[in-house]
């Protein structure tokens, strides 16, 4: 904000004053004096107009900086209101005021917002966990007819498996709400999860290698356990041919963990790979596989996040795919270990 442009900004004002200044040089060319008199009297208005307007461009200007240095200082700006003072003008006063009754009606829109998105997570996991219960009755039924109808045993898994990841996904943006950080070994994760993917891993004739999985963790078990079975839904579902090798490799490092689930599938396109982490994103094998949703990998993105892990995907086409997830051995890890002492010493 510069003085010249708030002088351009009040034309209006310094016209007055020019006419001002224009009557009474006039008014003084009708009395006999000096003429230093008239000279004295035109640089005094001309300079009491200049300190005039620079000292109220001054007041207001500090006032705009003050609120620009707020705003660039908030990482939520919606809070700017709340920390904004009262200014010395009636204008400043007067934005003041309009700012705080915008942020009061943006608190309430916000409020009603997350009242209903909370109502409507609060229905779909109450319809989960409803429909949840068939699903177990038709469990017990096929229970002992599984032989007679392979297929609908398969399609119950599947209608599970959608039915649990929607339940994350509702659940995916208050993880830290719902987890329990817990000392665990990657052999006990993969294992729980091979077991559920049982049915599935048998129907492809998996060949299944486990390498260096004796090493601990520490995150939440059943968050964890949902993300393998996304990773190792998409091995299933991409598989080449007949057969597959699925291969879960623990690697120990000075300050992380990392688990790498390999496959020997279709693969991805190189220039799909940053890509499947994205919502709804399936790319060509998606479109060639009408069971492809694009949430899978963006959930495990998201929950990994939230874990404080990291998770990458690296492929090649034709040839297979790998997803790295990396858990570090400090920060929140640290602190557990702490409580886990206090506790014990307690």
């Amino acid at each position: 904000m510069k003085y010249s442009t708030y002088l351009k900004e009040h034309l209006v004002w310094a016209g007055i004053f020019g006419w001002l200044l224009f009557s009474i040089e006039v008014f003084l060319l009708t009395l006999s004096g000096s003429g230093w008199l008239k000279l004295y009297v035109g640089l005094s208005l001309t300079a009491a107009f200049f300190m005039g307007t620079y000292v109220e461009y001054r007041r207001k200007k500090r006032y705009l900086l003050e609120i620009q240095a707020l705003t660039d200082g908030l990482s939520k700006k919606y809070l700017l209101p709340e920390m904004l003072k009262p200014g010395d003008g009636q204008e400043e006063r007067l934005l003041y005021d309009i700012l705080r009754r915008v942020g009061k009606s943006m608190y309430e829109h916000v409020a009603d917002y997350e009242r209903s998105v909370r109502e409507y997570k609060e229905y779909i996991e109450l319809w989960i966990h409803e429909v949840k219960v068939p699903i177990a009755a038709l469990r017990m039924i096929l229970a002992n007819r599984e032989e007679e109808n392979p297929a609908l045993a398969e399609e119950t898994d599947r209608i599970e498996g959608y039915v649990e990841q929607a339940l994350y996904y509702a659940r995916s943006s208050s993880v830290e709400k719902d987890y329990m950080i817990r000392r665990l070994t990657l052999q006990k994760l993969v294992e729980e999860v091979l077991l559920q993917k049982k049915r599935e891993l048998l129907g492809r004739h998996a060949l299944i290698k486990l390498d260096g999985l004796e090493t601990e963790i520490y995150s939440d078990g059943k968050w964890m356990v949902f993300i393998l079975q996304q990773i190792v839904d998409n091995s299933i579902k991409y598989a080449q041919g007949d057969s597959m090798v699925l291969e879960f490799l623990g690697e120990e490092e000075k300050e992380r963990v990392l688990l790498r689930i390999r496959d020997k599938g279709i693969g991805v396109k190189a220039e799909e790979v940053t890509r499947v982490f994205d919502k709804g994103f399936t790319g060509a094998n998606g479109r060639r596989h009408r069971k492809s949703t694009g949430i899978g990998l963006y959930l495990c993105k998201k929950l990994c996040g939230r874990l404080g892990h990291e998770i990458l995907f690296t492929a090649e086409e034709g040839k297979g795919s790998e997803v790295t997830i990396i858990f570090p051995k400090t920060g929140y890890m640290d602190e557990v270990r702490r409580e886990s002492v206090s506790a014990q010493e307690a």
